[in-house]
Protein backbone atom coordinates (compact mmCIF):
# COMPACT_ATOMS: atom_id res chain seq x y z
CA UNK A 1 0.00 0.00 0.00
CA UNK A 2 1.43 3.59 -0.39
CA UNK A 3 2.37 5.70 2.50
CA UNK A 4 2.86 8.80 3.61
CA UNK A 5 4.78 9.85 6.82
CA UNK A 6 1.56 12.26 8.07
CA UNK A 7 1.41 14.27 10.92
CA UNK A 8 -1.87 14.47 12.23
CA UNK A 9 -3.07 18.07 13.38
CA UNK A 10 -6.45 19.47 13.89
CA UNK A 11 -9.35 17.90 12.64
CA UNK A 12 -7.35 15.69 9.74
CA UNK A 13 -4.54 18.73 9.39
CA UNK A 14 -1.48 16.68 7.77
CA UNK A 15 2.10 17.93 7.15
CA UNK A 16 4.73 15.75 5.25
CA UNK A 17 8.10 15.75 6.97
CA UNK A 18 11.00 15.43 4.79
CA UNK A 19 14.98 15.36 4.39
CA UNK A 20 17.31 18.06 5.12
CA UNK A 21 21.49 18.28 5.27
CA UNK A 22 23.72 20.71 6.80
CA UNK A 23 26.06 23.29 6.28
CA UNK A 24 27.77 26.27 7.77
CA UNK A 25 27.01 29.53 8.71
CA UNK A 26 29.92 31.67 6.46
CA UNK A 27 31.92 34.33 8.02
CA UNK A 28 33.89 35.84 10.58
CA UNK A 29 30.98 36.87 12.88
CA UNK A 30 29.44 33.61 13.11
CA UNK A 31 30.76 30.45 15.89
CA UNK A 32 33.30 28.32 14.64
CA UNK A 33 32.73 25.03 14.31
CA UNK A 34 34.65 21.62 14.75
CA UNK A 35 36.16 18.99 17.09
CA UNK A 36 38.96 19.13 19.76
CA UNK A 37 41.49 16.38 18.75
CA UNK A 38 42.12 13.78 21.51
CA UNK A 39 44.31 10.39 21.76
CA UNK A 40 42.05 7.09 22.30
CA UNK A 41 42.15 8.19 26.30
CA UNK A 42 40.23 11.33 25.47
CA UNK A 43 43.67 13.59 26.16
CA UNK A 44 43.92 16.40 24.01
CA UNK A 45 46.39 16.59 21.40
CA UNK A 46 48.85 17.89 21.04
CA UNK A 47 49.95 17.09 25.34
CA UNK A 48 51.72 20.73 25.42
CA UNK A 49 51.78 22.26 29.31
CA UNK A 50 54.01 25.26 29.01
CA UNK A 51 55.34 27.44 32.09
CA UNK A 52 55.68 25.88 35.80
CA UNK A 53 53.00 25.87 37.83
CA UNK A 54 53.83 26.85 41.58
CA UNK A 55 51.00 27.19 44.46
CA UNK A 56 50.04 30.23 46.01
CA UNK A 57 51.70 31.94 42.84
CA UNK A 58 49.80 33.69 40.28
CA UNK A 59 49.87 32.35 36.43
CA UNK A 60 51.69 34.25 34.00
CA UNK A 61 49.44 34.61 30.60
CA UNK A 62 52.09 34.62 28.39
CA UNK A 63 54.21 31.68 30.05
CA UNK A 64 51.49 29.68 31.66
CA UNK A 65 49.84 28.01 28.89
CA UNK A 66 48.49 24.80 27.66
CA UNK A 67 47.93 24.09 23.60
CA UNK A 68 45.36 21.77 21.79
CA UNK A 69 44.75 20.89 18.00
CA UNK A 70 41.40 21.97 16.38
CA UNK A 71 39.92 20.59 13.53
CA UNK A 72 37.86 23.16 11.49
CA UNK A 73 34.95 22.48 9.80
CA UNK A 74 33.16 25.77 9.60
CA UNK A 75 35.47 28.97 10.16
CA UNK A 76 34.59 32.18 12.15
CA UNK A 77 35.05 33.18 15.81
CA UNK A 78 35.52 30.60 18.74
CA UNK A 79 35.92 30.26 22.25
CA UNK A 80 37.86 27.42 23.69
CA UNK A 81 38.12 27.16 27.93
CA UNK A 82 38.82 24.85 30.32
CA UNK A 83 36.50 23.87 33.64
CA UNK A 84 38.40 25.65 36.92
CA UNK A 85 40.26 23.59 39.13
CA UNK A 86 42.46 24.03 41.86
CA UNK A 87 41.87 27.87 41.58
CA UNK A 88 42.68 28.67 38.19
CA UNK A 89 41.58 27.82 34.90
CA UNK A 90 42.54 28.00 30.76
CA UNK A 91 40.84 30.36 28.18
CA UNK A 92 41.38 31.34 24.26
CA UNK A 93 39.44 33.29 22.00
CA UNK A 94 39.82 34.36 17.90
CA UNK A 95 39.14 33.58 14.82
CA UNK A 96 39.26 30.20 12.81
CA UNK A 97 39.85 31.86 8.72
CA UNK A 98 41.31 28.14 7.51
CA UNK A 99 39.48 25.21 8.25
CA UNK A 100 41.52 21.90 9.22
CA UNK A 101 43.62 20.72 11.63
CA UNK A 102 44.60 23.98 13.76
CA UNK A 103 46.74 24.86 17.04
CA UNK A 104 45.40 27.22 19.35
CA UNK A 105 47.12 28.47 22.41
CA UNK A 106 44.85 28.82 25.69
CA UNK A 107 46.45 31.07 28.37
CA UNK A 108 46.46 30.40 32.39
CA UNK A 109 44.61 32.72 34.63
CA UNK A 110 44.39 32.57 38.56
CA UNK A 111 46.24 31.18 41.22
CA UNK A 112 46.76 27.59 42.06
CA UNK A 113 45.99 26.67 45.47
CA UNK A 114 47.71 23.82 46.67
CA UNK A 115 50.39 21.00 44.69
CA UNK A 116 49.59 18.29 42.86
CA UNK A 117 48.04 16.85 39.91
CA UNK A 118 45.09 18.88 37.92
CA UNK A 119 43.11 17.23 35.40
CA UNK A 120 41.42 19.88 33.14
CA UNK A 121 38.34 19.32 31.19
CA UNK A 122 39.05 21.75 27.43
CA UNK A 123 35.61 22.87 25.51
CA UNK A 124 34.99 23.80 22.10
CA UNK A 125 31.67 23.20 20.24
CA UNK A 126 30.41 19.89 21.59
CA UNK A 127 33.76 18.61 22.26
CA UNK A 128 35.68 18.01 24.96
CA UNK A 129 39.44 16.44 25.67
CA UNK A 130 41.26 16.44 29.04
CA UNK A 131 44.93 17.87 29.52
CA UNK A 132 46.63 17.52 32.89
CA UNK A 133 48.69 20.10 34.59
CA UNK A 134 51.28 19.49 37.61
CA UNK A 135 51.62 22.15 40.52
CA UNK A 136 55.16 21.96 42.62
CA UNK A 137 54.35 23.12 46.52
CA UNK A 138 54.66 26.47 47.44
CA UNK A 139 58.26 27.88 47.02
CA UNK A 140 59.64 25.37 44.43
CA UNK A 141 59.67 26.18 40.70
CA UNK A 142 63.12 25.34 40.14
CA UNK A 143 65.11 22.22 39.05
CA UNK A 144 64.49 18.92 40.36
CA UNK A 145 67.26 16.59 41.57
CA UNK A 146 66.93 13.18 40.43
CA UNK A 147 69.19 10.24 39.12
CA UNK A 148 68.93 7.61 36.68
CA UNK A 149 67.48 4.38 38.19
CA UNK A 150 70.15 1.66 37.00
CA UNK A 151 69.45 -1.15 35.06
CA UNK A 152 72.22 -2.72 34.28
CA UNK A 153 76.18 -1.19 34.53
CA UNK A 154 77.62 1.83 32.50
CA UNK A 155 76.81 2.75 29.80
CA UNK A 156 73.41 0.89 29.62
CA UNK A 157 72.75 2.10 32.94
CA UNK A 158 69.60 3.23 32.52
CA UNK A 159 66.08 1.17 33.17
CA UNK A 160 64.74 2.19 29.60
CA UNK A 161 61.67 0.07 28.37
CA UNK A 162 61.50 0.89 24.23
CA UNK A 163 57.61 1.15 23.06
CA UNK A 164 56.51 1.15 19.55
CA UNK A 165 58.01 -0.03 16.03
CA UNK A 166 61.25 1.36 14.54
CA UNK A 167 61.68 0.97 10.93
CA UNK A 168 64.55 2.84 8.78
CA UNK A 169 63.49 6.15 6.65
CA UNK A 170 60.08 5.78 8.69
CA UNK A 171 59.25 9.16 10.86
CA UNK A 172 58.63 8.32 14.44
CA UNK A 173 55.11 9.00 15.88
CA UNK A 174 53.81 9.50 19.08
CA UNK A 175 53.56 5.62 19.61
CA UNK A 176 57.22 5.82 19.61
CA UNK A 177 58.16 6.33 23.01
CA UNK A 178 60.36 5.32 25.68
CA UNK A 179 59.67 4.93 29.45
CA UNK A 180 62.57 5.53 32.25
CA UNK A 181 62.76 5.68 35.61
CA UNK A 182 64.29 8.24 37.89
CA UNK A 183 64.90 8.46 41.48
CA UNK A 184 63.73 12.14 42.85
CA UNK A 185 65.65 13.42 45.82
CA UNK A 186 64.16 17.61 45.62
CA UNK A 187 61.03 18.40 43.49
CA UNK A 188 60.90 20.31 40.91
CA UNK A 189 60.84 20.76 37.23
CA UNK A 190 62.91 18.77 34.73
CA UNK A 191 63.92 18.29 31.09
CA UNK A 192 65.27 14.53 29.95
CA UNK A 193 66.60 14.09 26.21
CA UNK A 194 68.42 11.44 24.35
CA UNK A 195 69.35 10.88 21.20
CA UNK A 196 70.92 8.77 18.28
CA UNK A 197 70.46 7.02 14.93
CA UNK A 198 68.33 10.28 13.82
CA UNK A 199 66.12 9.72 16.53
CA UNK A 200 65.65 11.98 19.61
CA UNK A 201 63.40 11.11 22.70
CA UNK A 202 62.10 13.99 25.19
CA UNK A 203 60.35 14.80 28.17
CA UNK A 204 59.76 17.67 30.35
CA UNK A 205 57.27 18.51 33.29
CA UNK A 206 57.53 18.76 36.96
CA UNK A 207 58.23 16.17 40.04
CA UNK A 208 56.23 17.12 43.35
CA UNK A 209 56.76 14.04 44.76
CA UNK A 210 60.57 11.87 46.10
CA UNK A 211 61.25 8.83 45.68
CA UNK A 212 60.88 6.30 42.18
CA UNK A 213 59.52 7.74 39.34
CA UNK A 214 58.00 7.09 35.65
CA UNK A 215 58.99 9.60 33.15
CA UNK A 216 57.85 8.63 29.20
CA UNK A 217 59.89 9.82 26.50
CA UNK A 218 58.17 11.57 23.13
CA UNK A 219 60.01 10.07 20.30
CA UNK A 220 60.63 12.47 17.31
CA UNK A 221 63.35 12.31 13.80
CA UNK A 222 63.92 9.63 11.70
CA UNK A 223 65.75 6.18 11.71
CA UNK A 224 68.74 6.34 9.94
CA UNK A 225 70.15 2.77 10.34
CA UNK A 226 69.12 -0.51 10.63
CA UNK A 227 70.09 -3.01 13.11
CA UNK A 228 71.08 -1.74 16.99
CA UNK A 229 71.06 1.80 17.49
CA UNK A 230 72.94 3.48 20.44
CA UNK A 231 70.30 5.99 22.13
CA UNK A 232 72.59 8.71 24.36
CA UNK A 233 71.38 10.36 27.07
CA UNK A 234 72.15 14.47 27.26
CA UNK A 235 73.71 15.75 30.07
CA UNK A 236 73.85 15.05 33.07
CA UNK A 237 73.52 11.52 32.19
CA UNK A 238 75.50 11.40 29.35
CA UNK A 239 77.13 8.10 30.25
CA UNK A 240 74.32 6.01 29.93
CA UNK A 241 72.48 5.02 26.81
CA UNK A 242 69.67 2.50 25.68
CA UNK A 243 69.35 0.61 22.62
CA UNK A 244 66.47 1.36 19.53
CA UNK A 245 66.15 -1.69 17.31
CA UNK A 246 65.41 -0.58 13.60
CA UNK A 247 64.15 -3.32 11.00
CA UNK A 248 65.44 -2.77 7.70
CA UNK A 249 62.81 -2.47 4.76
CA UNK A 250 61.22 -5.71 3.02
CA UNK A 251 60.92 -6.69 -0.77
CA UNK A 252 58.05 -7.53 -2.67
CA UNK A 253 54.89 -6.50 -4.20
CA UNK A 254 51.32 -5.25 -4.19
CA UNK A 255 48.39 -7.18 -5.23
CA UNK A 256 46.58 -6.48 -8.27
CA UNK A 257 49.35 -4.15 -9.51
CA UNK A 258 49.83 -1.77 -11.62
CA UNK A 259 45.77 -2.34 -11.94
CA UNK A 260 43.30 -2.44 -8.87
CA UNK A 261 44.71 -3.57 -5.81
CA UNK A 262 42.88 -7.02 -5.81
CA UNK A 263 41.24 -7.25 -3.35
CA UNK A 264 40.88 -3.94 -1.70
CA UNK A 265 38.29 -3.32 1.30
CA UNK A 266 37.55 0.00 2.50
CA UNK A 267 36.65 0.82 5.93
CA UNK A 268 35.09 3.38 7.82
CA UNK A 269 32.89 6.48 6.76
CA UNK A 270 34.62 9.58 4.88
CA UNK A 271 32.72 12.74 5.56
CA UNK A 272 34.15 16.35 3.88
CA UNK A 273 35.28 18.40 6.67
CA UNK A 274 35.64 15.48 9.00
CA UNK A 275 39.34 14.11 10.44
CA UNK A 276 40.21 10.97 9.98
CA UNK A 277 42.01 10.07 13.10
CA UNK A 278 41.08 6.49 14.05
CA UNK A 279 41.77 2.92 13.28
CA UNK A 280 38.27 2.50 11.61
CA UNK A 281 38.83 4.47 8.42
CA UNK A 282 41.41 2.25 6.82
CA UNK A 283 42.16 0.06 3.39
CA UNK A 284 42.70 -3.83 3.53
CA UNK A 285 45.35 -4.92 0.69
CA UNK A 286 47.46 -7.41 0.22
CA UNK A 287 51.33 -8.10 -0.52
CA UNK A 288 53.35 -10.53 -1.61
CA UNK A 289 56.59 -10.92 0.24
CA UNK A 290 60.23 -12.34 -1.77
CA UNK A 291 62.41 -10.31 1.41
CA UNK A 292 61.07 -10.06 4.95
CA UNK A 293 61.43 -6.80 6.88
CA UNK A 294 59.82 -3.85 7.84
CA UNK A 295 57.19 -2.47 5.21
CA UNK A 296 56.43 1.31 4.72
CA UNK A 297 53.31 1.95 2.45
CA UNK A 298 51.74 5.04 1.47
CA UNK A 299 49.13 6.32 -0.99
CA UNK A 300 49.12 10.21 -2.59
CA UNK A 301 46.95 12.60 -1.45
CA UNK A 302 43.75 12.91 -2.52
CA UNK A 303 41.19 15.33 -1.41
CA UNK A 304 42.73 15.34 1.67
CA UNK A 305 43.15 12.26 2.34
CA UNK A 306 46.25 9.82 2.73
CA UNK A 307 46.32 6.36 3.30
CA UNK A 308 49.51 4.81 5.38
CA UNK A 309 50.90 1.48 6.89
CA UNK A 310 53.94 0.46 8.78
CA UNK A 311 54.86 -2.52 10.56
CA UNK A 312 57.48 -5.79 9.93
CA UNK A 313 56.12 -8.77 8.14
CA UNK A 314 57.35 -12.12 6.99
CA UNK A 315 58.32 -14.19 3.61
CA UNK A 316 54.95 -15.43 1.62
CA UNK A 317 52.38 -14.42 -0.70
CA UNK A 318 48.78 -12.63 -0.75
CA UNK A 319 49.04 -11.21 3.09
CA UNK A 320 46.95 -8.87 4.30
CA UNK A 321 48.00 -5.35 5.39
CA UNK A 322 46.25 -1.94 6.62
CA UNK A 323 46.57 0.76 5.54
CA UNK A 324 44.47 3.75 7.70
CA UNK A 325 43.43 7.12 6.81
CA UNK A 326 44.82 10.56 8.07
CA UNK A 327 43.41 13.72 6.88
CA UNK A 328 40.62 15.89 6.82
CA UNK A 329 38.49 15.11 3.56
CA UNK A 330 37.92 18.04 1.31
CA UNK A 331 36.04 17.41 -1.64
CA UNK A 332 33.11 14.56 -1.63
CA UNK A 333 32.59 11.78 -4.56
CA UNK A 334 34.75 8.76 -5.83
CA UNK A 335 37.91 9.50 -4.84
CA UNK A 336 40.62 7.13 -6.64
CA UNK A 337 43.81 6.53 -5.15
CA UNK A 338 47.55 4.94 -5.93
CA UNK A 339 49.16 2.43 -3.42
CA UNK A 340 52.84 2.26 -3.92
CA UNK A 341 55.25 -0.19 -2.56
CA UNK A 342 58.86 -0.53 -4.51
CA UNK A 343 58.45 -0.44 -7.86
CA UNK A 344 55.02 -2.08 -7.67
CA UNK A 345 51.31 0.29 -7.89
CA UNK A 346 47.77 -0.62 -7.98
CA UNK A 347 44.67 1.63 -7.17
CA UNK A 348 41.16 1.93 -5.27
CA UNK A 349 38.75 4.10 -4.85
CA UNK A 350 36.91 5.90 -1.57
CA UNK A 351 33.42 7.26 -1.72
CA UNK A 352 33.82 10.40 -0.09
CA UNK A 353 30.07 11.82 1.31
CA UNK A 354 29.45 15.58 1.63
CA UNK A 355 29.41 17.34 5.21
CA UNK A 356 25.31 17.36 5.50
CA UNK A 357 23.04 15.80 7.44
CA UNK A 358 20.82 14.74 4.14
CA UNK A 359 22.89 15.07 0.91
CA UNK A 360 20.36 16.65 -1.98
CA UNK A 361 23.36 16.05 -4.58
CA UNK A 362 21.99 14.74 -8.14
CA UNK A 363 21.17 10.92 -7.82
CA UNK A 364 21.63 10.56 -4.25
CA UNK A 365 19.32 7.76 -3.31
CA UNK A 366 17.97 6.41 0.25
CA UNK A 367 15.76 2.65 0.38
CA UNK A 368 13.75 2.49 3.92
CA UNK A 369 11.48 0.31 5.24
CA UNK A 370 8.46 0.47 7.61
CA UNK A 371 8.05 -1.11 10.42
CA UNK A 372 10.06 -4.21 10.50
CA UNK A 373 8.46 -4.85 6.99
CA UNK A 374 11.26 -5.39 3.99
CA UNK A 375 8.22 -5.54 1.70
CA UNK A 376 6.92 -2.16 2.77
CA UNK A 377 9.58 0.01 1.46
CA UNK A 378 9.95 3.51 0.28
CA UNK A 379 12.87 4.39 -2.36
CA UNK A 380 14.09 8.11 -2.48
CA UNK A 381 15.98 10.00 -5.03
CA UNK A 382 17.20 13.57 -5.92
CA UNK A 383 16.86 14.72 -9.34
CA UNK A 384 19.34 17.35 -11.48
CA UNK A 385 15.98 19.59 -11.79
CA UNK A 386 15.67 22.41 -9.13
CA UNK A 387 12.24 24.36 -7.91
CA UNK A 388 13.04 28.59 -8.29
CA UNK A 389 11.08 29.90 -5.51
CA UNK A 390 10.30 33.33 -3.27
CA UNK A 391 12.05 31.62 -0.84
CA UNK A 392 14.91 30.33 -2.91
CA UNK A 393 16.23 27.90 -4.99
CA UNK A 394 15.03 23.99 -3.69
CA UNK A 395 16.88 20.75 -4.80
CA UNK A 396 13.60 18.26 -5.92
CA UNK A 397 13.36 15.00 -4.34
CA UNK A 398 11.12 11.98 -6.17
CA UNK A 399 9.94 8.83 -4.69
CA UNK A 400 8.31 5.37 -5.17
CA UNK A 401 6.66 3.17 -3.08
CA UNK A 402 6.07 0.45 -5.49
CA UNK A 403 2.80 2.24 -6.66
CA UNK A 404 3.69 5.33 -8.25
CA UNK A 405 4.77 5.35 -11.87
CA UNK A 406 8.77 4.24 -12.55
CA UNK A 407 9.99 7.43 -12.75
CA UNK A 408 8.59 8.01 -9.19
CA UNK A 409 6.37 11.08 -7.79
CA UNK A 410 7.36 14.19 -6.07
CA UNK A 411 8.94 13.49 -2.22
CA UNK A 412 9.29 17.17 -1.53
CA UNK A 413 11.50 20.40 -2.18
CA UNK A 414 14.35 21.04 0.01
CA UNK A 415 17.42 23.79 0.24
CA UNK A 416 19.60 24.89 2.93
CA UNK A 417 20.98 28.06 4.20
CA UNK A 418 24.10 28.52 6.75
CA UNK A 419 23.53 26.20 9.48
CA UNK A 420 19.56 26.19 8.63
CA UNK A 421 17.67 23.04 6.26
CA UNK A 422 14.51 24.14 4.83
CA UNK A 423 11.27 22.34 3.45
CA UNK A 424 9.04 24.02 0.83
CA UNK A 425 5.43 22.88 0.84
CA UNK A 426 1.82 23.21 0.11
CA UNK A 427 -0.90 23.69 2.82
CA UNK A 428 -3.40 22.82 0.32
CA UNK A 429 -1.91 19.59 -0.76
CA UNK A 430 -2.20 18.17 3.21
CA UNK A 431 -6.00 18.77 3.20
CA UNK A 432 -6.44 22.31 4.31
CA UNK A 433 -8.89 24.70 2.41
CA UNK A 434 -6.26 27.39 0.82
CA UNK A 435 -3.26 27.30 -1.29
CA UNK A 436 -0.37 28.33 0.81
CA UNK A 437 3.00 28.02 -0.07
CA UNK A 438 5.07 27.73 2.96
CA UNK A 439 8.49 26.99 3.97
CA UNK A 440 10.09 26.05 7.71
CA UNK A 441 12.63 25.48 9.42
CA UNK A 442 13.25 21.49 10.18
CA UNK A 443 16.63 21.14 11.57
CA UNK A 444 19.71 23.68 12.82
CA UNK A 445 23.30 22.22 12.65
CA UNK A 446 25.01 24.82 14.23
CA UNK A 447 23.37 25.07 17.41
CA UNK A 448 23.50 22.35 20.57
CA UNK A 449 21.37 19.42 21.97
CA UNK A 450 18.67 21.40 24.46
CA UNK A 451 17.94 24.11 21.45
CA UNK A 452 14.67 24.62 19.79
CA UNK A 453 13.12 26.63 17.39
CA UNK A 454 9.75 27.55 15.99
CA UNK A 455 8.38 28.28 12.73
CA UNK A 456 6.33 30.75 11.43
CA UNK A 457 2.44 30.46 12.18
CA UNK A 458 -0.22 29.86 9.37
CA UNK A 459 -3.34 30.72 9.16
CA UNK A 460 -5.48 28.67 6.82
CA UNK A 461 -8.73 26.46 6.91
CA UNK A 462 -9.86 23.20 7.48
CA UNK A 463 -13.67 22.72 6.43
CA UNK A 464 -14.54 26.69 6.14
CA UNK A 465 -12.75 26.92 9.94
CA UNK A 466 -9.80 29.48 9.87
CA UNK A 467 -6.98 28.29 12.63
CA UNK A 468 -3.31 29.50 13.31
CA UNK A 469 -0.65 26.46 13.95
CA UNK A 470 3.72 26.40 13.64
CA UNK A 471 5.73 23.84 14.54
CA UNK A 472 8.27 23.43 17.65
CA UNK A 473 11.63 21.77 16.99
CA UNK A 474 14.17 20.81 19.21
CA UNK A 475 17.68 18.51 19.11
CA UNK A 476 17.26 16.17 21.76
CA UNK A 477 20.80 14.68 20.90
CA UNK A 478 23.42 15.89 18.43
CA UNK A 479 26.44 14.23 16.93
CA UNK A 480 25.98 10.61 18.66
CA UNK A 481 26.06 7.00 17.57
CA UNK A 482 22.93 5.31 16.83
CA UNK A 483 22.74 1.56 15.75
CA UNK A 484 19.63 0.14 13.13
CA UNK A 485 18.66 -3.21 12.29
CA UNK A 486 17.05 -3.56 9.21
CA UNK A 487 16.27 -7.08 7.24
CA UNK A 488 19.38 -6.12 5.62
CA UNK A 489 21.32 -6.38 9.34
CA UNK A 490 22.16 -3.96 11.76
CA UNK A 491 24.42 -0.89 11.01
CA UNK A 492 25.99 1.92 13.66
CA UNK A 493 25.29 5.35 12.47
CA UNK A 494 27.66 8.11 13.53
CA UNK A 495 27.34 11.74 14.14
CA UNK A 496 23.33 11.52 14.18
CA UNK A 497 21.44 14.67 15.48
CA UNK A 498 18.17 13.95 16.64
CA UNK A 499 15.03 16.39 16.33
CA UNK A 500 11.93 16.12 18.26
CA UNK A 501 9.10 17.79 16.51
CA UNK A 502 5.80 18.89 18.02
CA UNK A 503 3.00 20.85 16.75
CA UNK A 504 1.49 24.00 18.61
CA UNK A 505 -1.84 25.61 18.28
CA UNK A 506 -2.06 29.54 18.76
CA UNK A 507 -5.37 30.33 21.45
CA UNK A 508 -5.77 33.82 21.78
CA UNK A 509 -2.59 35.22 22.16
CA UNK A 510 -0.64 32.18 23.00
CA UNK A 511 0.65 29.33 21.80
CA UNK A 512 0.01 25.91 23.28
CA UNK A 513 1.93 22.66 22.63
CA UNK A 514 -0.88 20.22 21.46
CA UNK A 515 1.23 16.87 21.29
CA UNK A 516 -1.09 16.08 24.61
CA UNK A 517 -3.60 15.79 21.56
CA UNK A 518 -1.65 14.48 17.88
CA UNK A 519 1.73 13.40 19.20
CA UNK A 520 4.84 14.05 18.11
CA UNK A 521 7.81 12.81 16.02
CA UNK A 522 11.17 12.38 16.14
CA UNK A 523 13.79 12.52 12.98
CA UNK A 524 17.27 10.79 13.14
CA UNK A 525 20.19 12.36 10.95
CA UNK A 526 23.39 10.91 10.05
CA UNK A 527 25.96 13.10 8.81
CA UNK A 528 26.93 12.50 5.45
CA UNK A 529 24.40 9.86 4.93
CA UNK A 530 20.71 11.72 5.71
CA UNK A 531 17.32 10.75 7.21
CA UNK A 532 18.10 7.18 9.11
CA UNK A 533 15.04 7.13 11.08
CA UNK A 534 11.48 8.47 11.76
CA UNK A 535 9.52 7.82 15.00
CA UNK A 536 5.63 8.41 15.37
CA UNK A 537 4.58 9.09 18.49
CA UNK A 538 1.05 8.90 20.06
CA UNK A 539 0.20 11.14 22.85
CA UNK A 540 1.40 11.02 25.77
CA UNK A 541 -0.52 7.88 27.49
CA UNK A 542 -1.27 5.80 25.43
CA UNK A 543 1.75 3.71 24.42
CA UNK A 544 6.09 4.73 25.03
CA UNK A 545 6.56 2.67 21.67
CA UNK A 546 6.15 4.35 18.67
CA UNK A 547 3.24 4.17 16.59
CA UNK A 548 5.53 4.14 13.56
CA UNK A 549 8.95 3.17 12.47
CA UNK A 550 10.74 4.28 9.07
CA UNK A 551 14.49 2.91 9.16
CA UNK A 552 17.14 3.35 6.59
CA UNK A 553 18.21 0.10 5.15
CA UNK A 554 20.29 1.20 2.24
CA UNK A 555 22.17 4.63 0.59
CA UNK A 556 24.40 5.71 -2.00
CA UNK A 557 25.27 9.70 -1.90
CA UNK A 558 27.17 11.37 -4.39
Amino acid sequence: MKKQLLYLLAIGLVVIIGCQKELSFEGDSTPAEGSLQSDINGDCLPKSVNGVYVAAKPLAADTNTISVSVNVVKTGSYVISSDTVNGYFFRATGIFTTPGVNTVTLRGNGTPFAAGVNNFVITFDSTVCDIQVTVLPAGAGGPATFTLVNGGTPPNCASAVVNGTYTKDVALTAANTVDVTVNVTAIGTYNISATGGGMTFTGTGAFITLGNQTVTLTGSGTPTTTGANTVTFADPFASCNFTVNVTGPCEGTLGGGPGACTPSIVSGIYVVGSSLSGPGNNVQIQVSITTAGAYNISTNTVAGITFSGTGTIGVGPNQNINLVASGTPTASGTQTFTVTFGTSTCTFTVNVLPNDYFPRTTNSNWSYEWDNDPTDSLYRFAISATNATAFGTFNIFMENDGTAPPAGDSSGYYRRSGGDYFEYFDLSAIGLDNPQWVEYTFLKDNVAAGNSWTSTGWTNALGGTPFTFRFKDSIEQKDVAVPQTTSLGTVNYQNVIVVVERIQLQVGPAWVDASSVFGYAKYYYARGIGLIRIELFDPPGTSPTPSFVQRLRRHQVF
